[in-house]
């Protein structure tokens, strides 16, 4: 979103027109802003639940306003101006609960059911040190991915460093202070994400993390950050990053999804909103076929072909790239033929049936489908390979490897026992839901419990397929949106997604047997 030759976009002409009511200049000032505004307030914000909500304000706020604009050369200034204001305007109101707590105990949080990072990392298919920092930025504040965003689309070439400061109401020499403060805290976090991720992990940090939720924040964003200033082993695997800037320098906008396009010309210009998000063949009312025109020529412009030419890139990119670094590229391991979706329609085998329950003097048995090419169904048990006595279970909001036997309370034994559904994003693979409903998924590639928000993030998350374990009968679950990353157990039977590593350590404890439930 730059400039094109000489003339720089959006055209004064364009916004003089818009300012003055005229109908087609208004939809091409919309689908020229939008991904700008689009990556502005789903980097400042992650998560986007929140995002489109804020995105069609903007947009509506920035169209009202526009007859009080007095000077249109200086539209974008206003426009991100606008955004800011009304990403701060979206954090006051969403936070207005923590002013009766503790500040730092409650440090701002990002949305665990869905994220602006994983749309970035999965749309752009970014891979190595650009993956892991769009990673870093979940262990930022909120105020820090304010001025993080910012900084991202003008390191990206998206904005000046005028049109920026202007945006805060700073001179340029304060923004380059504050946009000083952030680069080092997102250094730090980088730090912090090659450190966590590393495999094996420094054993000292894995003492450090075992009283970590799994959830990114500035607050432990400090804590763990102190370790690695102390580490050596910490400081040396993140000898190799290279400064942020040159990462980020040319990169991609994350295009904006289709439906919010219709939504937004829908509720800005009084558009019929059924209409807005019809394909572009279809043919209805003049202003809903206006609408649909102009979404699909979003796709028309640089920035956004662009990024959408790098999610085709993705479907090839993704079965190969990690989130350690761009010195991992592990093959992938032999994995099981493709599933049929009709097979989950296949009932359990009676001898896994929902009823059975572990006598006094024995551990459950193997359920006959345990291998990749098999299908289960219905609640079952996942018993460690190279720990018989351990199963996946659950701690809090956390999966963990938990030691279950006959003389187990009957809550240890129900945390031990997952009802196995089809993917939510992929029938051909695995959900595993507890109990209470909640889902076993990732989350900055800790194993979590969380309940279905219907998100397309979360479904992937909350998705594992199953392949060919380390021993007869047994099988690794691999994650659908992480290729070549599986759920293992690691750091005191802690519950992670790790990258394959051909060893047969890692091949073990990435291995269960599917058994039959405890409850």
């Amino acid at each position: 979103m730059r400039s094109q030759g000489t003339q720089e976009w959006p055209d004064v002409a364009v916004v003089m027109a818009a300012r003055a009511g005229d109908r087609q200049a208004s939809e091409q000032l919309i689908r020229d802003c939008l991904p700008l505004v689009y990556n502005i307030v789903g980097r400042a914000l992650d998560g986007h639940s929140d995002v489109d909500d804020v995105v069609q304000e903007v947009m509506v706020r920035v169209l009202d306003g526009l007859p009080g604009l007095e000077q249109p050369d200086r539209f974008r200034s206003w426009l991100v101006a606008i955004t800011v204001r009304q990403i701060r305007d979206r954090w006051r109101r969403g936070r207005t609960w923590l002013t009766a707590e503790p500040l730092e105990e409650n440090a701002h949080e990002t949305d665990p059911q869905a994220d602006f990072s994983d749309l970035a990392i999965l749309r752009l298919a970014l891979s190595g040190q650009r993956r892991e920092a769009v990673e870093a930025t979940r262990w930022l504040e909120v105020e820090e991915r304010e001025v993080l965003a910012l900084w991202w689309m003008e390191s990206a070439g998206e904005l000046t460093r005028g049109e920026l400061s202007a945006a805060c109401g700073l001179t340029p020499q304060h923004a380059a202070v504050r946009i000083q403060r952030v680069k080092e805290r997102l250094e730090t976090a980088r730090t912090v994400v090659r450190a966590v991720t590393a495999s094996p992990r420094c054993p000292d940090l894995a003492a450090v993390l075992a009283s970590w939720d799994g959830r990114p924040s500035g607050l432990w964003r400090k804590r763990l950050a102190r370790h690695v200033r102390d580490c050596p082993q910490c400081l040396l695997s993140s000898s190799d990053l290279i400064p942020a800037e040159g990462l980020l320098a040319g990169l991609a906008l994350v295009p904006v999804p289709a439906g919010l396009a219709g939504l937004v010309l829908a509720r800005a210009l009084g558009l019929d909103s059924a209409g807005a998000t019809v394909g572009a063949g279809t043919r209805t009312a003049s202003g809903a076929s206006r609408t649909a025109r102009t979404v699909g020529r979003l796709a028309a412009k640089p920035a956004a072909t662009a990024a959408a030419g790098a999610v085709t890139l993705a479907a090839a990119a993704v079965a190969w790239y990690t989130a350690t670094g761009s010195h991992e590229t592990a093959p992938r391991p032999a994995v099981a033929a493709p599933l049929s979706p009709a097979a989950s329609s296949v009932p359990p085998s009676p001898r896994t049936s929902a009823s059975r329950t572990p006598t006094p003097t024995s551990t459950p048995t193997a359920a006959p489908a345990t291998t990749a090419e098999a299908r289960v169904s219905g609640r079952h048990a996942l018993r460690s390979v190279d720990n018989p006595g351990d199963y996946v279970s659950q701690s809090g909001p956390l999966g963990i490897l938990s030691p279950v036997g006959a003389t187990s309370s009957a809550a240890t034994r129900q945390a031990a026992t997952f009802t196995f559904v089809p993917g939510l994003a992929d029938p051909r693979c695995y959900s595993l839901r507890d109990a209470t409903g909640r889902y076993l998924r990732h989350y900055a590639f800790r194993i979590r419990l969380d309940t279905d928000d219907g998100s397309a993030t979360f479904q992937k998350d909350a998705t594992f397929c199953p392949r060919s374990g380390s021993t007869a009968g047994s099988v690794s679950l691999e994650s659908y949106n992480y290729p070549g990353r599986y759920l293992r157990h690691r750091d005191n039977l802690q519950l992670w997604l790790d990258p394959f590593e051909n060893t047969a350590a890692y091949r073990a404890s990435r291995s269960f047997v599917v058994v039959a439930p405890w409850t």
